[in-house]
């Protein structure tokens, strides 16, 4: 069953929490015709993993990426720009950059570190607003120490974290934004090249154990003609999806365990972590950071009952696939034994899944055990302002006004 027209368009719900949407149009159908958005909102999960997975019937947008998408993006090298053999290539490298054996270096010596750090400035107030004193900066923190930043330059890291925030402003709305957000979106790409490349230059001389060290490190095994150009280009992509997406998704968890005492106590008394595991999978699936992905037909093709024509554009909602009735059972329940608890999108699929997802779950493992170890009691502030679900491409429950003991 389809629907060629929805209820309303996805437009619609900008900060505003989308669920009562999304099930509506399970209710109507797998695909749906949005003239606002110029495109399908494909909301069943089987349709999302076909799109996603089948480049060769849905290309990725930045197949066709111009000049300024190459120039917004860092260069040719940045992975979502990369197509193919290429594509695979540096995919494979990148996930190497995240092994286990990387990501436990990373833990001890980058996030919990940045953690504690974090932490000394919150311990003994009783109140703090959690979303910008510790949310937004621990992801966008630990990256800096992976790449050999000083981690402690508070107005550093707020500067680059508005920078990332305009550029993902554009890259979610390109279809609709005007050129104002496209001239935006190229002096923050600028001003972000312009501070990378001396550390990348640095490294490439003085090799460390950090991230950027690693980069350097692996590139030989997998791509023999890289240059600082190509570093560039990857440093900025993954430094934009770290400083991002995992603000994000932190505060989600946080909201969720704010907002359910049976839940915060399960995982406060989880010690092995099993418990912990399988809640960071739920706030993915049913309050991932990322809204939606989008992709273009090859060719004229039926998709979930309906014809998408050659050149139309598919925007798979993950996070409605991610409640998929017909997927998983009490769909929008955060159920802590849910079978395959990864079986979900929020970390894409297919030949894109997220290279760093397995550093974004140990920050977000690592942060929320921290927070819940040093701010006891840990509550939502009912004289503050309450939390909302704001944003569009990307969401987050915000702010997040807490009292502690």
């Amino acid at each position: 069953m389809s629907s060629g027209c929805p209820v309303s368009s996805l437009m619609s719900t900008k900060d505003k929490l989308p669920h009562p949407f999304y099930e509506q149009l399970h209710a109507l159908g797998d695909m749906h015709w949005d003239a606002e958005m110029k495109g399908w909102l494909a909301v069943s999960y089987d349709v999302c993993k076909e799109v996603l997975t089948r480049e060769d019937l849905f290309r990725h947008p930045y197949a066709d990426a111009d000049a300024t998408m190459i120039e917004v993006k860092g260069g040719a090298r940045n992975i979502t720009v990369l197509q193919g053999e290429d594509h695979d290539r540096m995919h494979r490298y990148t996930m190497k950059l995240f092994s286990p054996d990387n990501i436990k270096i990373y833990n001890e010596e980058h996030i919990e570190p940045i953690t504690d750090f974090l932490l000394s400035r919150i311990e003994g107030k009783g109140k703090a607003e959690l979303f910008s004193t510790f949310c937004k900066q621990l992801p966008g923190r630990t990256f800096m120490s992976l790449f050999g930043m000083d981690a402690a330059d508070d107005a550093f890291m707020h500067h680059v974290v508005e920078l990332h925030d305009t550029i993902m402003t554009w890259a979610g709305g390109r279809h609709y934004l005007g050129p104002e957000a496209t001239d935006a979106a190229l002096a923050a790409s600028h001003e972000l090249n312009a501070i990378l490349k001396p550390y990348i230059s640095k490294r490439r001389e003085q090799p460390a154990n950090d991230l950027m060290g690693r980069i350097w490190a692996e590139a030989p095994g997998l791509l023999d003609d890289i240059t600082e150009a190509d570093i560039l280009a990857v440093c900025r992509e993954l430094y934009l999806a770290g400083s991002d997406t995992t603000v994000l998704a932190l505060a989600n968890a946080l909201y969720l365990l704010l907002t359910d005492k049976a839940l915060y106590d399960n995982i406060l008394n989880d010690r092995d972590d099993k418990l912990l595991n399988n809640f960071i999978e739920e706030v993915m699936r049913t309050h991932g950071s990322v809204e939606y992905r989008y992709r273009i037909a090859n060719q004229d093709i039926e998709l979930g009952g309906v014809l998408v024509k050659k050149d139309q554009v598919i925007f798979t909602i993950n996070a409605a696939a991610n409640r998929d009735p017909d997927h998983y059972s009490c769909p929008a329940q955060v159920d802590l034994n849910r079978p395959r608890p990864r079986d979900h999108l929020a970390f894409n699929t297919g030949p894109r899944i997220c290279v760093g997802a397995a550093l974004a779950r140990a920050e977000m493992r690592i942060g929320l055990r921290a927070l819940l170890d040093h701010l006891p009691n840990l509550r939502l502030d009912p004289a503050a302002e309450q939390p909302q679900f704001k944003g569009f491409f990307t969401r987050a429950w915000q702010p997040l006004h807490v009292l502690f003991d």
